[in-house]
């Protein structure tokens, strides 16, 4: 029968530590499918447009064509914003529209493309590109997935592709509908408040996990068994997950904030440094969750040889209070002939027995007396 925890252990693995790779030989930027990535359960994007400028929202359309999304973008003004959202997997058709309607750098669609990405930005001449990795989990307490976010900046325009099942962005939208600071401000606004949705989406994963490596603490202090030891080294792949996928967000940030990023104003930077420090703080919950993973290991493994110590040291008590009885028993057990003078006297004594059931019992309290003097039990 197999554990929960090695079932969680095993979606781990097959959801965090994908990878996608080129057909061997295939051209730079190509857009066709890498086969037994295991990409097939994977929902069809669906898409969502929307366009605001300072006064408000002018469109909010589900299903939306991509060319008609590309078309309202070229047609927009300097004041007015295009956000085009897809989520779910986007299928090489789809990326290829979004290239013809956008001017989208094929090697960038590449990486949208397959999956499992490190976390970069990297600056075209039409647009920013962005990738970030979104860590969840799966409802009812599931295995930890990591879902690659694609971000596009180009000047009055951003697409945001997330290849997860759960849309993150609903804040988001509710902000634009609700309030005018965020519609005050261009399409690199839109892509900081994109970036610090998915930094943010960190703290309470780990404050969950703090929860349970609390928990996990307690247990391993009261009993610490071998479902402590699965929940702990599950707790340390995840925290391995999250530092893989968090870590490079701060080099990406921190490059959106330097000067050589085109399509980022001077007036955005000063929010990506608050995005930073966010970043730079959940790195450090996660380090300071692995080195408390580790610890508790070692009071996992010093519980689990003290506890042994325990049944040793109880078992030699055992077999050496039983050591002299043993020797008492075999002495008087012995044959030998009852009528020769040079016999044991006790064999023909009336109170023999109780003689010997009253030596055993005294060496066993002078035992015990001696062992508790000297600290032994």
């Amino acid at each position: 029968m197999k554990h929960p925890v090695t079932a969680r252990l095993r979606a781990l693995r097959r959801h965090a530590f994908r990878r996608r790779r080129n057909v061997p030989g295939s051209s730079p930027g190509s857009l066709q499918p890498v086969p037994g990535t295991g990409d097939a359960g994977l929902a069809p994007a669906r898409l969502l447009l929307l366009r605001y400028t300072a006064e408000g929202l002018l469109q909010e359309q589900a299903d939306v064509a991509i060319e008609a999304a590309g078309s309202a973008a070229r047609a927009a003004g300097a004041a007015e914003v295009v956000w085009l959202h897809l989520q779910g997997l986007p299928s090489p058709q789809q990326l290829q529209a979004l290239a013809d309607a956008f001017g989208l750098h094929p090697l960038a669609l590449e990486d949208v493309l397959h999956r499992g990405q490190r976390a970069k930005a990297e600056s075209y001449d039409a647009h920013q590109f962005v990738i970030l990795n979104l860590v969840q989990r799966e409802p009812d307490a599931g295995a930890c997935q990591v879902d690659q976010v694609s971000l596009f900046l180009g000047r009055n325009f951003v697409v945001s592709i997330h290849d997860g099942r759960q849309d993150v962005f609903g804040p988001v939208r509710q902000r634009i509908r609700g309030t005018a600071r965020i519609r005050r401000q261009g399409a690199d606004y839109l892509l900081y408040a994109l970036l610090d949705t998915i930094v943010d989406s960190g703290f309470p994963l780990l404050d969950e996990m703090g929860d349970e490596l609390e928990a996990l603490e307690d247990e391993i202090l009261q009993e610490p068994d071998r479902d402590a030891r699965n929940k702990l080294h599950y707790a340390k792949r995840e925290l391995v997950v999250m530092r893989r996928a968090w870590w490079p967000q701060r080099e990406v940030v921190a490059s959106l904030m330097r000067d050589d990023a085109p399509f980022v104003q001077d007036g955005t930077r000063v929010y990506l440094r608050d995005c930073h420090d966010h970043c730079v703080a959940v790195i450090d919950l996660v380090e300071n969750y692995r080195e408390m993973t580790s610890s508790l290991l070692d009071v996992y493994l010093s519980s689990v040889s003290q506890r042994m110590n325990n049944v040793m040291k109880a078992l030699t008590v055992v077999a050496t209070i039983f050591l002299p009885l043993t020797f008492i028993t075999g002495l008087y057990g012995m044959n030998f002939d009852t009528d020769s003078r040079w016999n044991m006297p006790e064999l023909h004594w009336r109170f023999g027995y109780l003689y010997v059931l009253a030596l055993m019992l005294g060496i066993v309290l002078g035992m015990l007396w001696y062992f508790r003097r000297k600290r032994w039990l």
